[in-house]
């Protein structure tokens, strides 16, 4: 069974990704779009903010930029690491899975790491990186052992 994407969108898909990452960070930091594309949308979980209450499994209002700018993260990231390179042959896949068996390496121990450094609301942010992380780390050691490049060796 082969589950990677065409090779088509590999190109366009990392351009997406990489442009995305920095500016998700700045909206991140910023918190400059909060207000916009404010609409009402359904919220499974009951959250408590200063002043406002909400219950869960009802109907709130967001700034959903933050949740695009995810969603095309993860996405474009997903395409552009699972894509077919125009030679596809088992030592692609050898690559590919060492890669990503490294990259779940590093996440995870930087994920402990920062368990036991981290905490509060800075601990929030520790988890928000790591949601890309794995998929960023994936690319860049894909490819750079792709591409011979020797930084692990």
């Amino acid at each position: 069974m082969n589950y990677l994407f065409s090779n088509k969108l590999k190109k366009i898909s990392g351009w997406i990704f990489y442009l995305t990452i920095p500016t998700g960070m700045y909206l991140l930091f910023t918190q400059d779009f909060d207000d916009l594309l404010k609409i009402k949308v359904f919220s499974i979980f009951p959250y408590e903010w200063i002043g406002s209450k909400s219950s869960g499994f009802s109907w709130i209002e967001n700034g959903i930029v933050d949740e695009i700018f995810t969603f095309i993260i993860i996405f474009s990231g997903i395409i552009n690491s699972f894509s077919k390179e125009k030679i596809e042959d088992e030592l692609i896949s050898k690559i590919r899975m060492e890669s990503l068996i490294l990259s779940l390496y590093i996440n995870y121990g930087l994920l402990l790491i920062c368990t036991f450094f981290i905490y509060d609301l800075a601990y929030m942010y520790v988890l928000i990186f790591n949601l890309f992380l794995v998929i960023l780390l994936f690319n860049l050691i894909f490819n750079t052992d792709y591409l011979n490049i020797p930084i692990l060796d």
